[in-house]
């Protein structure tokens, strides 16, 4: 990005870093109230406050975890040690966690601004880009919500790709080709939607870098010159769906039929840039609607796609910011528009992070080509932009705000949409949080009223009523939660515990061994059964269990300490010391300090026993 300045000739160069300086502060001003947000109840706690990965720390173990998990249903190892390198250096604070979403999302403006004041030399234009695309409130959700980190990172990568693109574009070689690849790499690592890059990078060889219109160069030299990138693409895209599939995030064609998705596709598309233009009443999760859309509603959308985009290729030789701005935007949202569709949401601010900067170059594009033909007088476009940019910057400010703590956040969203089950049911978990139980049961009620097969409501709902002492109906909701989804871990350890405290232990230890199989590693799970193992005399029922887990699960250490608890309980001190023994070897070699210690002090409570 350096080349980019120093090519600039010292008028130039002192205007641009003077630019950059002005996008700085103003993208911060937009953002800055973050610092006084929370964590929120909507997969933050899956990024970071409830990931026991995330917190240990920088070690060799869980970069080996950020690597190979598929948790949170995604495959982006760079993005979790983002995370981990933050909960090393802030802790629990939230603010250090925001502050370097912030941070990133500035070095994306700037990168922006200079990557299109380079490649077309017109500076005000790529300014307003710039200055759009990093106060526009669409991006306060990928900015202000910690679990959208990987969208703000995954992002800086895209334009490190472009500039070292451009840099290739210029000179080409094999060693800078190799950077290009490098620094794609990395992006696809941080967050799989940056698969549409490589055919991004074919637009941008039309507009701005005219490479296709040379001579012995055409679109098929400009594709297969992306080859290598568009292998890796296709690649991540295998890798994101299996670990989508695995989390149980892809809706299948039943739950969600090909023509609601068709629908949804044309209107959103259209909705997007409406969005744009006019952003307000923007929510967290807009839900997805099965209800049959209007046929003329699609039908419009449908023709207005089709006109603009057959406008772009007709008129692209004469406005090629159009071409590339348009096709940049459709081209940037396939894979989040819902071909395969993901999760509970319609649409997402999230998804315009990246897309909506090709609406922006074509405003900037069309009102500096205007104003070039037309010459008004300076102080029209000047007054028009600082007014514009003054809307955004404090409509922005006011987004943020939404997003101070999850009640915040759940309320907004609750009072901008409609049956928004999942806002109901966090809204609830908030309430819980805060001791309010009554509002979280309300909560809970309205979720199921809208989605009676939510597991997730009965769980919560069963563990609210638990809090009121209802216990049959407690009883009724847990039961209900399983039955919808047997292999939740969650519910089944719920109900175990509440059949623990009425006497049945027996029965409880058949659930804890459900939620064992459904998830091995719920700590909890493994707790009560012990408990409920001692209670109710019946250590063969656990060993049974942890020794049927132990084949599955051969490498988890938690295993074979807690079978070691249970034989030294039962008085079986050769098979105990043996258990424990192979924890400790596990333990040591997992680094995992913690249960080491666990271990070792077990090893010299049974050897001073065995002393007297």
């Amino acid at each position: 990005m350096s080349n980019f300045v120093e090519s600039m000739d010292q008028d130039d160069k002192r205007r641009a870093l003077l630019i950059c300086a002005a996008l700085a502060v103003v993208t911060f001003a937009a953002f800055d109230g973050v610092r006084n947000n929370d964590f929120v109840n909507y997969d933050d706690d899956l990024y970071v406050t409830d990931n026991v990965h995330v917190q240990e720390g920088l070690y060799a173990r869980s970069i080996s975890w950020a690597f190979t998990s598929f948790d949170a249903s995604n495959w982006h190892p760079l993005t979790w040690i983002s995370h981990i390198i933050d909960c090393v250096n802030f802790g629990p604070n939230p603010a250090g966690h925001h502050l370097v979403s912030v941070g990133f999302h500035i070095a994306n403006v700037i990168l922006l601004f200079l990557i299109l004041k380079s490649a077309t030399g017109a500076i005000w234009p790529s300014a307003f880009v710039a200055a759009v695309f990093g106060l526009h409130p669409l991006a306060v959700e990928s900015v202000a919500w910690v679990a959208q980190r990987k969208s703000v990172l995954s992002t800086f990568f895209w334009f490190l790709t472009i500039a070292a693109y451009f840099r290739y574009s210029q000179k080409p070689g094999g060693l800078r080709y190799l950077i290009v690849v490098f620094l794609f790499a990395a992006g696809l690592l941080s967050k799989p939607t940056l698969v549409t890059l490589p055919f991004v990078m074919v637009l941008l060889d039309y507009w701005p870098l005219n490479r296709i219109l040379r001579p012995q160069f055409s679109i098929l030299h400009s594709l297969y010159e992306k080859l290598p990138l568009i292998v890796m693409s296709a690649a991540l895209c295998v890798v994101t769906y299996t670990a989508q599939a695995k989390g149980n995030s892809v809706s299948d064609t039943i739950t969600v039929p090909l023509i609601f998705r068709a629908e949804n596709i044309l209107v959103s598309y259209i909705k997007y840039i409406g969005m744009i233009f006019c952003p307000t009443s923007l929510s967290v999760l807009y839900p997805f609607d099965l209800n049959r859309l209007a046929v003329w509603k699609t039908g419009v959308c449908l023709l207005l796609l089709v006109l603009v985009s057959s406008l772009a290729i007709v008129l692209r030789r004469r406005f090629g910011w159009l071409f590339t701005g348009w096709f940049w935007y459709l081209g940037t949202l396939v894979p989040v528009i819902g071909l395969v569709q993901a999760g509970a949401q319609s649409m997402a601010d999230r998804y315009m992070y990246l897309p909506g900067i090709g609406i922006y170059i074509i405003v900037a594009w069309c009102v500096f080509d205007l104003a070039e033909k037309f010459r008004p007088p300076k102080v029209i476009p000047t007054a028009a932009g600082v007014l514009i940019l003054g809307v955004l910057l404090l409509t922005t400010r006011t987004q943020v705000g939404y997003w101070k703590d999850s009640l915040s956040l759940c309320k907004h969203a609750l009072a901008v949409t409609k049956n928004n089950y999942i806002m109901h049911y966090n809204c609830g978990s908030a309430f819980r949080d805060l001791g309010q139980v009554d509002e979280a049961i309300e909560q809970y009620r309205q979720t199921l009223k809208i989605n009676p097969v939510y597991a997730k409501a009965h769980n919560n709902l069963g563990c609210a009523l638990r809090d009121k002492k209802q216990l049959d109906e407690a009883a009724a909701e847990f039961k209900l939660a399983i039955k919808i989804a047997p292999d939740y871990a969650d519910a089944q350890n719920n109900y175990g515990v509440m059949l623990a405290e009425q006497g049945q232990h027996e029965e409880a230890i058949s659930h804890f061994d459900a939620a064992l199989k459904a998830n091995p590693r719920l700590k909890d799970a493994m707790d009560n059964m012990l408990k409920a193992g001692i209670a109710g005399n019946k250590p063969d029922n656990v060993l049974e269990v942890l020794l049927s887990l132990q084949q599955k699960t051969p490498s988890y250490a938690e295993l074979y300490y807690r079978a070691g608890v249970v034989y030294d309980a039962k008085g079986e001190a050769e098979k105990a010391v043996e258990q424990l023994e192979k924890g400790l070897t596990l333990a040591d070699r997992q680094g995992n300090k913690e249960l080491a210690a666990q271990i070792k002090e077990q090893l010299k409570r049974h050897q001073r026993r065995t002393a007297d």
